[in-house]
C-alpha cells in the first residue's frame, strides 16, 4: 500500500506536485473563491482565510488517516500554486477512488490540469494500487469532460438530479478510468 509518509511529491516537465500547507491558505482561498472554479461545484464559494485554513487541516487530516491524499499544482518555474487535485472517497476494499480538481482560470486551456492529472493517476494506479478511478462532474462542464476524455477516461453514465444547491437539484456525470487503460494516461 502507498506511503504517504513522506509525502509523495511529483514532478512533471512543467508542474511540482506538493503537500498543501498552511502559508497556501490564501491561495486556497484565492482559488476556491473564483465565481469561475465553483462555476459547477455545486457549493458556495469560500469567502474567509478561515475556511481555506480549515480545508488544509482537512486535507492533511485525511492523508495523515490514509483516507485520501491531495496534491497542491505549482510551477517548477516559480513555485506558484496555481491549483490542487486528489483522490479521495477512498474505497481500498474494492481498489477506487475519486478523483478531484481545481485549477485558477488564469491557467485553463494551457494542458497544465492534462499535465497533473497523468503524474496524479499514475501514482495512484501504481502505488496506491487503484484498479478504478472515477470522477463525478456537472454535465455542462465540457472542459472539464475535455481534460478527463484526454486522459483516456470514459462517460459511463448520468446521475439525474442527484445534486442539490443553490434551490435547484443538478444531474452529475460519472466518468471512469481503469487501471489497463492507463496507457492512455500515461503518454
Amino acid at each position: 500500500m502507498a506511503s504517504f509518509d513522506p509525502f509523495p511529491v511529483l514532478t512533471t516537465p512543467r508542474l511540482r506536485l506538493r503537500a498543501l500547507e498552511p502559508g497556501d491558505a490564501e491561495r486556497i482561498l484565492r482559488i476556491q473563491s473564483d465565481p469561475e472554479v465553483n462555476r459547477y461545484l455545486g457549493r458556495a464559494p469560500f469567502s474567509s482565510l478561515a475556511e481555506a485554513e480549515q480545508r488544509i487541516d482537512v486535507i492533511t487530516a485525511g492523508i495523515r488517516e490514509h483516507t485520501s491524499i491531495n496534491w497542491g499544482i505549482t510551477l517548477q518555474e516559480s513555485g506558484e500554486l496555481v491549483g490542487d487535485a486528489c483522490f479521495w472517497r477512498w474505497n481500498k476494499p474494492h481498489r477506487w477512488a475519486e478523483i478531484g480538481y481545481d485549477l485558477l482560470p488564469a491557467f485553463w486551456k494551457r494542458g497544465i490540469m492534462t499535465e497533473a492529472l497523468r503524474a496524479i493517476l499514475r501514482f495512484g494506479f501504481e502505488s496506491m494500487d487503484l484498479h478504478r478511478v472515477e470522477a463525478q462532474l456537472t454535465p455542462e462542464n465540457r472542459a472539464s469532460a475535455r481534460v478527463l476524455e484526454r486522459l483516456g477516461f470514459t462517460r459511463e453514465g448520468q446521475h439525474r438530479q442527484n445534486w442539490y444547491y443553490d434551490g435547484r437539484y443538478t444531474d452529475t456525470a460519472v466518468y471512469g478510468l481503469l487501471r489497463d487503460e492507463l496507457g492512455a494516461a500515461a503518454t
